[in-house]
């Protein structure tokens, strides 16, 4: 069966703790391509989700001491019951607190894949010494991010930008789809994610497969949102992006472009 075939047969169950910003969009988009989600923000229904759950998204974006108390709480049913978890470091080292919730729960908690932004990533690596600086990071340089943050951690390991970097055990990816409205409108990276964590979920366990067709799939429907709106703008390509994501099919992942090294 194909993925996307799969994804809307299956409806894995997505657990997301995210972004307060964005829950709308994340739910509506995960919907529109065939996932079903569930926003959380309840420690005492860790265990019951957990039983359920295809998979759990963990967003920082709006963190507070609360919200990590329940992120802690679902990673830890979410590691006992066999759950892949995507965690996504949104604005890490931007304040010591969003530093230290990541590492506590990195630690703590095994995770099946990382993904974040090139700047957020490059923080999480640790190795800003060898690495160039933020400005040219976007476009140049997000597999070597992703190969750091693999190396520091042993975690497959997603950089979003210009061109997608995926760093796993076995390989290193590169997707060149998509378009620059993405970064456009809030929470398109977001959205990533948790269409990622679906992606896994009907899998069971991290594949890299997967994340790939994930990735290209989200990409391509945001080349074809683009080109279906008459005046190419935030507002309209929003909207667009979720009808893309609902209209289209497996057949659009033959025009994904992935390299693997």
């Amino acid at each position: 069966m194909e993925r996307i075939e799969k994804l809307r047969k299956e409806r894995p169950l997505v657990v997301c703790i995210t972004n307060d910003v964005v829950k709308n969009f994340t739910a509506n988009g995960m919907l529109a391509a065939g996932a079903s989600p569930i926003m959380s923000g309840e420690r005492s229904e860790a265990e019951d989700l957990m039983k359920a759950a295809s998979a759990l998204l963990v967003n920082i974006g709006t963190a507070d001491k609360q919200k990590y108390e329940l992120m802690d709480e679902m990673m830890r049913e979410a590691n006992n019951n066999g759950v892949p978890i995507v965690f996504d470091p949104v604005g890490y080292g931007a304040s010591d607190f969003r530093v230290s919730i990541t590492d506590t729960l990195l630690d703590r908690h095994h995770v099946s894949l990382i993904k974040g932004n090139a700047g957020e990533m490059h923080a999480l690596s640790g190795e800003e010494s060898s690495l160039r600086g933020v400005d040219s990071m976007e476009k140049t340089d997000t597999l070597e991010i992703a190969r750091a943050v693999y190396r520091k951690f042993g975690i497959p390991s997603l950089v979003t930008g210009e061109r997608d970097a995926l760093v796993t055990k076995k390989n290193e990816m590169i997707m060149a789809n998509g378009h620059g409205l993405q970064g456009r409108i809030t929470g398109s990276g977001c959205l990533l994610g948790a269409l990622t964590a679906g992606f896994i979920g009907i899998e069971g366990r991290f594949d890299e497969a997967a994340v790939a067709d994930a990735v290209s799939y989200y990409n391509i429907c945001a080349e074809a949102a683009a080109g279906k709106i008459r005046v190419p703008a935030p507002g309209s390509f929003m909207t667009m992006l979720i009808d893309e994501l609902y209209l289209n099919e497996d057949s659009l992942l033959e025009e994904k472009m992935v390299e693997v090294y």
